[in-house]
């Protein structure tokens, strides 16, 4: 039996999300889902998730690909890996050749398992959901007339 994990943020759930959790899910027999706790996430990317970690696993829960899920504590899979061991970490190919990929692979493959990366969906992200919010947001607020 093959068991499969996918680490994310999934904050602002999207296309992205759903395709590269279908894909993971059709190469595995058991699918993990790690979403990144708040924390986590405010230390990697520098900024707090819009949607709250618990909100954020109800809504991947609620996926029919997904076996269970489970937080994700730290950017160090091996981590991941010890709380709830897997055979293949699944990432986006935007990680693929990079510097945080080629780490990533060599945590992974410590622990015996390893990285495929599945495509990576560049119409929509959650840094871009986030930018588009940020113009809504900044357009509706009005401006003081300085008086």
């Amino acid at each position: 039996m093959l068991t499969g994990y996918v680490p994310g943020g999934f904050d602002m759930l999207h296309i992205g999300h759903l395709n590269i959790l279908t894909s993971a899910a059709a190469r595995c027999d058991r699918l993990i889902v790690g979403v990144a706790t708040d924390e986590s996430l405010e230390r990697m990317k520098g900024r707090p998730p819009i949607v709250p970690h618990t909100e954020r696993m109800a809504l991947v829960s609620a996926l029919r690909m997904v076996d269970a899920v489970v937080p994700d504590l730290d950017q160090d899979k091996r981590l991941a890996w010890r709380r709830s061991p897997f055979d293949v970490l699944f990432k986006g190919t935007d990680w693929e050749g990079t510097d945080k990929g080629k780490a990533l692979e060599a945590q992974i493959m410590e622990v015996g398992a390893r990285v495929v990366y599945l495509p990576y969906t560049p119409t929509t992200s959650s840094t871009m959901l986030r930018r588009v919010l940020a113009q809504e947001i900044a357009a509706r607020t009005p401006v003081p007339d300085g008086r």
